[in-house]
């Protein structure tokens, strides 16, 4: 025992500062994306571009290892991103989105500036996130270089995945805590100032900011609640009576990433004649939310997906419904709707809330109701940095409405609300067509202008007599919008008006990518010569792993659990690949080729449809290894290759710049669906077999 505890010491002492600096990386790459996503609303739509940034600033670090010292630095550029992230969130975010591309692709809340002002407005705003991400991951990289070569290279890397899974489930954890960026930071400074400090590299000047920065976080934090998801902000909602212009409290506003999102308002019969017409706005909104029990056999089962703060609840209850399931994927909403609701829906014991997916919940239940009502579903942010899918985009496919189908009674009724307005009418075209498709074209009604300006469709065998009522007509197709692709689950990007990369998107790449070359080659010229086999090695893996993240939250739901899940596959699986060339004196590397190609042939053609109704813990364990079984044998090959290599620094630079690469041939999925990653993963490891191949020769 005593030798046990001898060699655990030993090793302990030996790898615990690489252990520590490598969880912090993954760590802190999560919480900058996460908070710079919530503090300025544009990033919430490119959540990719840090994370690429991110990389970026890591492969810089790992080329510097053995050269210029740039650890100091990490304190001043932290201090630097705070700052300009408070600054120019605060002022930008709740009172513009400038974005070129709105005849691409929707953003809510965009202003229509002029497309010079709108591009130079977003690419400075992008341009300027991009580049302090780079610099503040720099010394993080440099310091994690330092430590893995200190070791042989695959025992070093198999302790850099052991840590980098800590990383991710900690930041989970606090996550899921609903824990603000106050908690996150300060975790991950104190970690760094302990690192430091054992290095005898922590100054006062560093321990003066890094207090400085979590005062400022604390200081511009109040107020504010971290779901899992989102930032959240509620206050009171106040309207003028139109006698004597006298403000009345009736509910509240709930911003999400600093612009409206929805409101809780007491709707009941009692309020609205209380204020005897006073107030039109209310009655406008009671309209539209008490439109789908128009329609539906009174007295049904109802299912809200959507649910929010109650609104939608709140008018199922008033018309008279048996039970209601009520569907939010964000627990902190839920909780600020039973708390603040004035009507409190959901104190009521014929609702029944249920935090989840809605696409997830279509698929697990078996339940029939008699009205399936969406709410206001619409999405201010990407599912995460490894994919350019928002958080309901798999709501709005033809595969789930096919899905929803299933869920309704005889004489049940399918409502959608959208609340697009003139901004991008081609969704509500295509939404039409969706329906129209999957119920029948007689069998798709709508209402425009509801309830101030939403849009209403309903589905399903209604009565004319109700239709009459509801005031609803039949849709009839948009000519102007038959060229408008329908959504579906290869292709769930609603918010684009055509299978194309937003000109938006490849202006900022471009100005990017010359200005990085522009760059490196006079400050980091060491980047610029990467060893091409590694360097598409790290291409192609991200490419699966964003496919992976993406399917997984098709399977399961885009939770946050999800992306932990998803993450975590990826890196179990490097780290399986790892212990086999530990345990093997040599591995085959054309053997491993042969099984990376046919692991991804495997994953191309499988039909993910024959894992939806295994058991939930099956259905994790056997999707996690299915979806990243190619990046076992990819990683594999990386780490044969790494222990050929004798040195870890080089080989991770080049990996890791390879990942930037890949994470821009990602948006290929725009244009051709998204298991169209797979053939392009395919052919850029056809790539690094051919550099392998061209080095040994």
């Amino acid at each position: 025992m005593k030798n046990l505890v001898q060699v655990f010491t030993r090793g302990f002492l030996c790898w615990w500062r690489l252990f520590l600096i490598s969880s912090l990386g993954l760590f802190l790459e999560l919480a900058v994306i996460r908070w710079i996503s919530g503090e300025v609303r544009l990033m919430a739509y490119f959540k990719n571009l840090p994370l690429l940034a991110a990389f970026l600033g890591l492969s810089i670090g790992y080329a510097l290892v053995g050269k210029r010292d740039y650890k100091w630095a990490f304190a001043p550029l932290l201090g630097l991103f705070v700052l300009l992230v408070l600054v120019i969130g605060r002022f930008s975010s709740p009172r513009f989105l400038a974005y070129p591309g709105a005849g691409d692709e929707f953003l809510w809340g965009s202003v229509p500036y002029t497309y010079w002002l709108s591009l130079i407005l977003f690419l400075g705003i992008v341009f300027v996130f991009f580049w302090c991400t780079v610099f503040l991951f720099i010394p993080l990289g440099q310091a994690t270089g330092e430590e893995m070569a200190r070791h042989t290279p695959v025992p070093a890397y198999v302790v850099n995945i052991l840590a980098s899974l800590v990383g991710v489930w900690t930041f989970s954890l606090l996550s899921y805590l609903q824990t603000p960026p106050l908690i996150w930071f300060g975790l991950g400074l104190f970690g760094v100032g302990l690192y430091l400090g054992v290095r005898r590299i922590l100054s006062r000047v560093t321990v003066c900011v890094f207090v400085a920065v979590l005062i400022g976080l604390a200081i511009f934090g109040r107020g504010v609640v971290w779901s899992p998801y989102q930032r959240l902000e509620v206050e009171e909602l106040t309207l003028p009576r139109q006698s004597d212009g006298e403000l009345v409290k009736v509910g509240y506003n709930l911003t999400v990433q600093q612009i409206f999102y929805q409101q809780a308002m007491d709707l009941s019969p009692e309020a609205l004649s209380g204020l005897r017409g006073e107030i039109p706005e209310l009655e406008d909104r009671a309209s539209l939310y008490n439109l789908p029990y128009l329609l539906g056999p009174a007295g049904g089962r109802v299912l809200v997906v959507g649910a929010g703060m109650g609104n939608d609840v709140a008018a199922a209850l008033r018309s008279g419904a048996a039970h209601v399931d009520a569907v939010e994927i964000d627990p902190a909403i839920l909780a600020l709707g039973r708390e603040l609701h004035p009507e409190h829906p959901y104190d009521d014991p014929r609702v029944t809330l249920i935090v989840d997916d809605a696409r997830s919940f279509f698929k697990g239940s078996v339940q029939e109701y008699d009205v399936v009502a969406f709410g206001l579903l619409d999405s201010h942010t990407l599912l995460s940095g490894l994919s350019n899918v928002r958080l309901d985009s798999f709501v709005y496919t033809l595969e789930s409405f096919e899905e929803v189908k299933g869920h309704l009674s005889g004489e049940g009724v399918v409502v959608v609300t959208f609340a697009v307005g003139e901004g991008a009418p081609w969704i509500e075209a295509r939404l039409g067509r969706m329906l129209a498709r999957v119920f029948g074209d007689d069998m798709v009604y709508v209402r425009s202008g509801v309830g101030g300006g939403d849009t209403v469709f309903v589905a399903g065998a209604i009565s004319p007599d109700r239709l009459a009522e509801a005031q609803m007509a039949p849709w009839r197709p948009d000519s102007a919008a038959e060229d408008v692709p329908l959504t579906t689950d290869d292709w769930p990007y609603l918010y684009m008006r055509a299978r194309t990369v937003p000109a938006a998107y490849w202006q900022v790449l471009l100005v990017i990518g010359v200005v990085c070359f522009i760059l490196l080659r006079r400050s980091f010229p060491e980047v610029l010569h990467p060893d091409w086999h590694f360097w598409l090695l790290g291409a192609a893996f991200l490419l699966v792993e964003f496919k992976s993240v993406t399917e997984f939250a098709l399977l399961f739901g885009t939770t946050w659990l999800v992306n932990a899940l998803a993450i975590s596959g990826v890196l179990l699986m490097a780290l399986a690949a790892n212990l086999v060339v530990l345990w093997r004196p040599c591995v085959n590397l054309r053997l491993a080729y042969g099984l990376l190609f046919a692991s991804l042939l495997l994953v191309y053609f499988f039909p993910l449809q024959l894992l939806f109704n295994l058991p939930v813990f099956i259905r994790a364990i056997g999707s996690m290894v299915l979806l990243s079984l190619p990046l076992f044998f990819a990683g594999m090959i990386f780490s044969e290759s790494l222990r050929q290599a004798g040195e870890t620094a080089g080989p991770l630079a080049s990996n890791l710049s390879g990942s930037v690469a890949g994470g821009v041939l990602e948006y290929g999925s725009l244009l051709w669906g998204i298991k169209s990653l797979y053939v392009i993963a395919a052919l850029v490891y056809i790539g690094a077999l051919i550099a392998a191949w061209v080095r040994r020769k």
